[in-house]
């Protein structure tokens, strides 16, 4: 088989593919797009005839939505702010630093990827209940603030790891200090890893419902993600229990930050993918 076919071959598996993956957001996009008749309709029909906003209507007029916007909006910023500079500081002295049993230290600290947030929710539940932390952002942003986020601690490590010794030495020879090697020099060579950092906490804490859904329990603390849960819940008295028109446009609203965000810094994040070490 010949270079071009197989470069063919591999570009309409590819288109294939991509098509499979896209088939959900364009039923989703077509679903908010239609009447309550036509989504009920059987046969279903895919695209929307006529086309009409009364899902986006309904959410922006029934529903707090932009409650629950701002809510998730102050969460995930605090999440990637905290995150940034906690997890940076705890990689660079991984990376750069000596200490005794650091490799162990680090070998535990990476373990912790593979225990699932589910198994520790009841004693983090507990601590927070005593600490009065429940129903309030605390039990959300914590944790990262507090370098939480082992598998950001890993992509830095990896990108650290990777920086030349002799600028930082040479920078040391001129009388720097280490916190200035590492907010002058190091982190102006790190904007790709550091995007890569960010939009991977802004995604999981965007859509987590998990963590919300446990530690909120008053309506205007909210997350988006609660809240489409909490739509998707209570949609039954609205017209038809099959109308799905609504959820299907908070849906899109909601996923419609991550896809910007991605379209925008694909290229920084693409590039801290590979920076970092994580080739496939």
């Amino acid at each position: 088989m010949s270079k071009k076919v197989k470069v063919l071959a591999w570009i309409v598996i590819c288109c294939i593919l991509g098509v499979i993956f896209l088939l959900p957001f364009i039923w989703m996009l077509s679903t908010s797009l239609m009447g309550t008749e036509q989504i009920v309709k059987y046969p279903p029909e895919i695209f929307p005839s006529p086309f009409t906003l009364r899902s986006f209507r309904y959410i922006f007029e029934s529903t707090h939505f932009f409650m629950y916007f701002k809510n998730s909006s102050i969460i995930t910023i605090l999440n990637i702010v905290g995150t940034l500079i906690s997890t940076t500081l705890v990689a660079y002295g991984f990376a750069k630093y000596e200490a005794k049993l650091k490799g162990l230290w680090f070998t535990i600290l990476i373990s912790t990827m593979m225990v699932p947030y589910f198994v520790t929710i009841i004693p983090l539940y507990n601590i927070y209940a005593k600490l009065r932390f429940t129903n309030t952002i605390l039990p959300l942003v914590l944790p990262n603030m507090l370098a939480g986020s082992s598998f950001s601690i890993f992509l830095l490590h990896q990108f650290f790891k990777s920086f030349p010794k002799e600028i930082e030495e040479s920078a040391r020879i001129d009388g720097c200090s280490e916190l200035k090697i590492l907010f002058k020099m190091v982190l102006p060579n790190s904007k790709a890893i550091l995007f890569v950092v960010a939009i991977f906490m802004f995604v999981w804490t965007w859509n987590d419902y998990f963590g919300p859904a446990i530690f909120l329990n008053d309506e205007p603390k909210y997350t988006l993600a609660v809240g489409l849960v909490f739509l998707n819940s209570s949609i039954s008295g609205y017209k038809d229990a099959l109308d799905q028109g609504p959820v299907m446009a908070m849906a899109l609203l909601t996923v419609l930050p991550i896809i910007v965000l991605y379209a925008c810094f694909q290229k920084y994040f693409i590039r801290g993918i590979v920076s970092s070490g994580l080739k496939g």
